[in-house]
């Protein structure tokens, strides 16, 4: 294994532990554990606990980029839908996800370097979602930006409310869809 997968290897410990027990749980000694490595390994790649959450943090988005890079082949509409149900959770492993990431949320609010990176991975996804409007541009009301900005809004409202029970995922997800199809999206 090379330095790079064995950083990886421990960051996916954050992550779990954020998973099982939640950001404020999350230590050496605890992501030590749920990767299964001694501290010593640990402390050898990572000097605090704040630079490991920076890059587990890092590796989240990486992966939930990747994830989007898959869709690429599908047709615009459905790569769009993809991407804003992204974070609806409809498996035990989404909600998993939804979770952390909103857990990272959270923790930018209080530590400015998550927060650059959280602001990056929505600009990203604002961009993202915008190139998918632009052709229809004509077609629609709002400009692609702002029509980006709500859906992408609506996606996140709707993410919560699943992971609370509020709605189902079924119900999110065809909110989304009726959404895209209420701005104008075509199916090319």
């Amino acid at each position: 294994m090379n330095h790079d997968e064995r950083r990886e290897e421990i960051v996916s410990g954050v992550i779990a532990v954020m998973a099982e027990q939640g950001f404020a749980a999350v230590s050496l000694r605890s992501v030590a554990q749920a990767a299964g490595v001694s501290m010593g390994r640990v402390q050898h790649y990572f000097s605090s606990k704040a630079e490991l959450i920076h890059h587990a943090c890092e590796l989240f988005i990486r992966r939930a980029t990747a994830q989007h890079v898959k869709s690429g082949g599908m047709p615009r509409r459905e790569r769009l839908e993809a991407l804003l149900t992204m974070g609806i959770p409809g498996s035990v492993d989404e909600r998993i996800g939804t979770a952390v990431w909103y857990e990272f949320v959270t923790a930018g609010t209080k530590d400015q370097a998550i927060a650059d990176l959280v602001t990056a991975a929505w600009q990203d996804r604002h961009d993202n979602i915008v190139s998918l409007l632009d052709a229809d541009d004509g077609r629609r009301e709002l400009p692609a930006s702002e029509a980006a900005t709500l859906l992408a809004a609506t996606s996140e409202g709707l993410a919560i409310a699943a992971m609370l029970g509020r709605i189902s995922c079924e119900e999110a997800r065809s909110l989304v869809a009726k959404q895209i199809s209420h701005l104008g999206v075509d199916a090319p």
